[in-house]
Order: structure tokens, then sequence, then C-alpha cells
């Protein structure tokens, strides 16, 4: 009986990663792979300690398969569009639009 070779997976995190604030053990994965942990500051932090990914961490995984490896890669490499943001509107929604200095007024003497 033969078994494929494993192939060892990093990929380093960008600052639109989809991942970035989730835990290391949230990444739905391929089957036949696993997370090993991620490098932070020269440091190997384990899968075990469930770390939280940021940018500038490198994940290390393991596919079991090396023909799954490319998938593997493709899962861990996954971004946001390159125009995403996270921020939002403090105008809430359905309401009429203020001139600048109305919600200026409005935002800092709000209750």
């Amino acid at each position: 009986m033969s078994f494929a070779e494993p192939k060892l997976i990093q990929v380093a995190i960008l600052f639109n990663s989809s991942y970035c604030g989730m835990a290391l053990n949230a990444i739905p994965l391929p089957s036949s792979c696993q997370c090993l942990g991620l490098v932070r500051e020269g440091r190997v932090i384990l899968a075990s300690e469930n770390p939280a990914i940021f940018w500038g961490d490198c994940i290390l995984a393991v596919a079991l398969n090396s023909a799954i490896a490319p998938e593997l890669y493709f899962t861990l490499k996954k971004t946001h569009p390159a125009l995403w943001t996270s921020f939002r509107s403090p105008l809430p929604s359905g309401e009429k639009y203020l001139s600048n200095e109305d919600f200026l007024v409005q935002l800092c003497y709000k209750d």
C-alpha cells in the first residue's frame, strides 16, 4: 500500500486576509489538511493554543496528500477585495442626511 507524500504549506497573512482576527482553528480547511500553527515575530505558536490570526503572521499547515496542497494554499490565501474596508458609517440607516455641521453637532452632543 502506497501513501501520498504530505506537503507543508506556509502562507503569509496580508492586511486584507479573510482570516485576520479569526481563531486559527476556525479556518475551514479542505479534508485531509491540518493547521500546525503560525509564526509571529520569530516565534512558533502551536495550533493547540488556537491563536487569533493577525496581519504579518505566517500560517503553517499540512496537506496529508500532496495532491490537495494547491487547494489548501488557495484556501489560506483567501482575501477580501482590494478595496475592502471594515469602516462603517456612523450615519443611521433610513434617516435623512445631515449637513456636515449638523452631523458634527449631533455627534458631539448625542445623549
